[in-house]
């Protein structure tokens, strides 16, 4: 046995290089993602962790090196479709500055080429650490609003059952000590990321069967979300009954990490129970041998493949963003959209979104009521300089915001759909609620929502090749007593200023008439 192992052993010289080399260049080739995971990584302690994933992977691969001897590895080019695929995905996210799928897409294209090299069989045997790299991804953004939903209401709800009175306004409420509110550090984004890190890692090492692997990691994510419920309601509850002494400021996020160590201890106790004694096997046999006379010819093929297909990726992908729509003339406000007329009267409040040269901010009315647009253009999209970014935001004056869904608008003979707000503003000293639509135009579609608007951008970049994109607010002032009223100018105006924003921005951009 131990000769079989050695003579094998042998075989992965050129397979080791070759992956060693693959893995190397393709990082070099793609800096620019690899240089954004790592400064993630670095400036986010909720991605911190992604600084480990590298070395923990390696140190699975050589936990199995002794099994790994037995394997003769054989190349499989047929993989080489999931790369390609990996590598358009890559290159339509980089056009359109989504950067978490560009970075998911590049560790993909890594894996999959590592597969290529290795083969299927080898790449079974290794799927946990390989696909262990995924973690290394800073994703789990868009997990932020749902979580703080549910820890909104499992707050209010736990409040209600103690029976202390609360009233609830979308993220935020109130209690007879003070006033609460549910912000982004309090989504509990943090917790689930690590707990589902640390409990995917836990179940792999622990277990072997998989049934329970998969049961601790569905607790790993499920605990978490609930035990992140119990720590907003006690640390409100430690400032209802100290008078808001205690659990607010530094001491919030204190009673917090202190509460999630003690709910990881909890789980991984709850998981030693399941804890299996059964030694895994000394060796594990491959399920059939390989000819080794094919192995070298077929590695170099492969990885000249991979690098050439990487190499042709960023080279094209380099050159289309360079091709930039060209602005012929200056976005102005529309003077008038049927009955509402540009006045000019001072704007309550300023849109705060990312800088841009091309936009207007105007208010209009139609003799009754006041209502008020924003456009912010972007010309040539790119990361950091897009409509569809969380720093597009309707104003630095916000309070606070309720999100009331999506509606949509009948605009001649198309409808198009609208996120649909209600918006607290600090205005003069005063909090006032405005009624705000907002959405997306996309090179000429309007969208409401983000990632539907990110597919007409990879989609126009190619044909017909417009990079142009439109961040879009309106706003009308909304009282208690009058809001039927206000719905229906709202709908007014913006059935009748959406075709006159179309047209300015298209002819800014030198589009149609």
């Amino acid at each position: 046995m131990t000769e079989a192992l050695s003579l094998d052993s042998s075989r992965w010289r050129v397979t080791s290089v070759a992956s060693v080399l693959v893995f190397f260049v393709l990082v070099l080739l793609f800096h620019e993602t690899t240089h954004g995971m790592v400064h993630i990584w670095y400036n986010f302690e909720t991605y911190t962790h992604g600084f480990l994933i590298l070395p923990i992977t390696l140190w699975l691969i050589w936990q199995k090196r002794h099994h790994l001897a037995g394997f003769t590895p054989m190349p499989a080019p047929g993989v080489l479709v999931l790369t390609a695929g990996g590598l358009v995905v890559w290159s339509l996210a980089r056009l359109t500055g989504v950067l978490v799928v560009e970075q998911f897409a590049f560790v993909s294209v890594l894996i999959t080429a590592m597969v290529g090299i290795v083969g299927w069989q080898v790449s079974k045997f290794l799927a946990f650490p390989l696909l262990f790299l995924l973690f290394a991804v800073p994703m789990g953004e868009d997990l932020i609003p749902p979580l703080m939903e549910f820890t909104a209401t499992f707050t209010v709800e736990a409040l209600r059952l103690t029976g202390i009175p609360v009233y609830r306004d979308g993220l935020w409420f109130s209690l007879p000590s003070g006033n609460w509110s549910v912000v982004e550090a309090c989504s509990g984004v943090r917790y689930l990321i690590a707990s589902v890190t640390l409990g995917v890692m836990y179940a792999y090492i622990t277990y072997h069967m998989l049934w329970k692997r998969l049961l601790f990691i569905l607790m790993s994510a499920v605990v978490p979300i609930i035990a992140n419920g119990i720590r907003a309601y006690m640390i409100v509850m430690i400032g209802h009954l100290s008078e808001m002494e205690y659990a607010v400021g530094v001491d919030h996020l204190i009673y917090g990490w202190v509460f999630f160590g003690i709910v990881m201890f909890l789980l991984f106790w709850i998981g030693s129970f399941w804890q299996e004694t059964q030694e895994p096997p000394r060796y594990v046999a491959p399920p059939r041998s390989h000819q080794a006379h094919k192995l070298v010819p077929r590695t170099l093929t492969v990885t000249a493949i991979v690098l050439l297909a990487a190499a042709f990726a960023v080279f094209a992908t380099d050159r289309a963003q360079h091709l930039e729509t060209e602005v012929v003339d200056t976005l102005e406000a529309p003077v008038q959209a049927g009955t509402w007329r540009l006045t000019s009267a001072a704007l309550p409040w300023s849109a705060a979104h990312l800088p841009t040269a091309h936009k207007f901010e105007a208010v209009y009315s139609n003799g009754h009521v006041e209502a008020q647009v924003h456009v912010v253009l972007f010309p040539h999209q790119y990361q950091g300089y897009e409509a569809i970014n969380s720093q597009n935001q309707l104003t630095q004056n916000l309070r606070r915001s309720i999100n009331e869904g999506r509606g949509s608008l009948a605009v001649g003979d198309t409808d198009i759909w609208v996120n649909r707000k209600k918006a607290i503003v600090w205005v003069d000293t005063q909090e006032q609620e405005y009624l705000v639509w907002q959405w997306y135009r996309v090179a000429g579609h309007n969208v409401a929502n983000r990632y539907i608007g990110k597919a007409w951008e990879a989609v126009s970049r190619i044909y017909p090749g417009r990079d142009d994109g439109a961040w879009i607010a309106m706003a009308v002032p909304l009282t208690r007593d009058d809001r039927t009223d206000v719905e229906r100018q709202m709908n007014d105006f913006a059935t009748q200023m959406v075709p006159k924003i179309n047209n300015a921005i298209d002819r800014a951009l030198g589009i149609g008439e």
